[in-house]
């Protein structure tokens, strides 16, 4: 039985002919090249778009590497938001849609109750779930996997397109 190889920075289980690892974007090869800048070191791949990046074009959030331009996600143990709505009608068709696409979307939620909409507690709750700066209180998170979300991405936005109200 083979024996199984695990990521040294995240624990994550890998392939022993691995490149990089899938969940956190740790590159396990040595002289690997930014995308961007082909004269400097890539210091880890991109989650989401499975580029190499030095540390000029990529960081490390919450222990997964992404590059700029997906530096913004909204992460939550290897899933990312690829949509974000108090409507849970909307959520839930969305997710069947990504489902039948073979994707693998789960559904986040962090609703305040009765007990803490008092005082500090619900102000505290209202940050955490994103309430200042005049966003929802209560939203439904729909979350991918990292390396599921550009594709699940274009299908939103083809179903955008066909139906703007879905949106």
């Amino acid at each position: 039985m083979p024996q199984k190889l695990f990521c040294d920075f995240c624990g994550n289980e890998i392939s022993g002919d691995a490149e990089f690892c899938g969940k956190c974007g740790t590159l396990f090869l040595d002289d690997v090249s930014c995308f961007n800048h082909p004269d400097e070191e890539a210091k880890g791949v991109c989650a989401i778009c499975h580029q190499a990046y030095c540390k000029r074009c990529g960081l490390r959030v919450n222990g997964i590497f992404l590059c700029n331009e997906h530096a913004d996600y909204e992460i939550y143990e290897g899933m990312a938001k690829v949509f974000g709505s108090s409507d849970e009608q909307k959520i839930i068709y969305l997710k069947s849609i990504l489902e039948k696409n073979n994707l693998h979307p789960f559904l986040y939620s962090r609703k305040s109750t009765s007990l803490n909409l008092g005082g500090a507690d619900y102000l505290a709750a209202a940050h955490l779930s994103g309430g200042k700066d005049g966003n929802l209180v209560y939203e439904i998170k729909l979350l991918v996997p990292c390396a599921e979300v550009l594709q699940a991405e274009n299908i939103i936005d083809e179903i955008d397109q066909s139906s703007p109200e879905i949106t």
